[in-house]
């Protein structure tokens, strides 16, 4: 077990800390100043539920500021957890934010003390590593919707880490529960949209064409009102040029349709509809037909649909997904030819929704839905 000095930014003056066992390290980080050590993953190192050995860093943190949490090492692929002290989830994590390294930016919500746990990704992992955390400069305020702003992909511009791809940054100020459409367009590269809550590494949505041609697209519904950060960057390493982001407040998607046409002796229900340009939207720019589904714990139901305009994709979402696109399962060419067959069993009894897309975002045309009964 090793100790090691830190700064001390309150008192201006070095304090050894006492480290706890398990290799725990004590740090106070803050707004002023950063904090480095280091330390070494060994045989004696506690272990956790995955059987792997970790050392552990207390970090004081205050509430609304940014850090940038870093671990690197060349002697093993580590992994960053960063945790509320006392508490076993993980606020954040990261494997590969640089290369094999990881890189967390957190903004905590309450000031005091986090656990930052430095683990190997493998088991067997051992050796040095370095770990170190950096206070980040205020973001600036999300701009308010519809929006739009011209920019350019340039060498210059901020890279992604060891792959570097370069992109740009936009905030974004968007409201919980209201739907919107964010496009990324240009002419001199393939772009690739990404959306983040500010100060967050997780991406919370992205597309490369769900827009016209190689432009990208997102539907997105945020689940809390905030300042999310959209990032537009090249798909390809050397992609440079202009271009176009914007974002716009979308109309909820259509209620969910209960009514069937016909039944076919009691094994079939039976619907005749058509993708049409009037429909709502879907997460990657398709358009929809939601059915609401009524379903029993443990049944198996086989949903068929048949289209011969379009390549048919059938889906199941939870009710309060389909906003958000977040199919249960899925399907696309199960069928015959580009048709779709979806078996699907439901873990509990209640509505769901079967969703009618296309692979592409043109798809148009009429199309066939078929649901089996009991």
């Amino acid at each position: 077990m090793r100790k090691f000095w830190t700064a001390s930014v309150a008192a201006m003056a070095f304090t050894l800390m006492a480290a706890p066992a398990s290799a725990q390290v004590a740090a106070s980080p803050s707004t002023q100043q950063a904090w480095a050590g280091s330390g070494e993953l060994t045989d004696s190192d506690s272990t956790g539920a995955e059987n792997h050995r970790y050392d552990d860093h207390i970090l004081q943190l205050e509430a609304g500021s940014r850090y940038r949490i870093s671990v690197d090492s060349s002697a093993f692929d580590p992994v960053a957890r960063l945790y509320r002290q006392g508490s076993t989830n993980a606020v954040a994590e990261n494997d590969d934010g640089d290369g094999l390294n990881p890189r967390i930016t957190y903004t905590p919500t309450e000031s005091g003390a986090y656990t930052l746990r430095v683990l190997a990704f493998s088991a067997e992992g051992r050796g040095a590593y370095t770990a170190g955390v950096a206070p980040l400069p205020p973001l600036a305020p999300g701009a308010a919707v519809p929006w739009s702003a011209r920019g350019r992909i340039d060498n210059d511009d901020s890279s992604t880490g060891a792959d570097g791809y370069r992109y740009d940054e936009h905030m974004l100020r968007l409201e919980a529960g209201r739907r919107y459409i964010l496009r990324v367009e240009a002419s001199d590269f393939d772009p690739i949209a990404r959306l983040y809550a500010a100060g967050e590494d997780t991406v919370l949505a992205e597309n490369d064409d769900g827009g016209d041609g190689l432009n990208s697209r997102i539907s997105f519904v945020p689940e809390t009102t905030g300042d999310y950060a959209l990032r537009v960057a090249p798909l390809a390493n050397d992609g440079r040029g202009s271009y176009r982001a914007s974002a716009e407040v979308a109309p909820p998607l259509p209620a969910p349709l209960t009514m069937f046409q016909r039944m076919s002796a009691t094994v079939w229900r039976d619907y005749e509809g058509a993708l049409t340009n009037g429909d709502g939207d879907g997460q990657d720019g398709t358009k929809v037909d939601d059915y609401l589904v009524r379903f029993e714990a443990g049944q198996e139901r086989f949903i068929a649909l048949e289209a011969a305009d379009f390549d048919a994709v059938v889906q199941v979402l939870r009710v309060d997904g389909r906003e958000r696109g977040e199919p249960l399962a899925s399907n696309d060419d199960g069928g015959n030819s580009l048709n779709s067959l979806l078996r699907f069993r439901a873990e509990t009894e209640g509505d769901y929704i079967v969703r009618v897309t296309s692979l592409g975002a043109g798809g148009r045309g009429t199309y066939r839905l078929r649901v089996s009964e009991r």
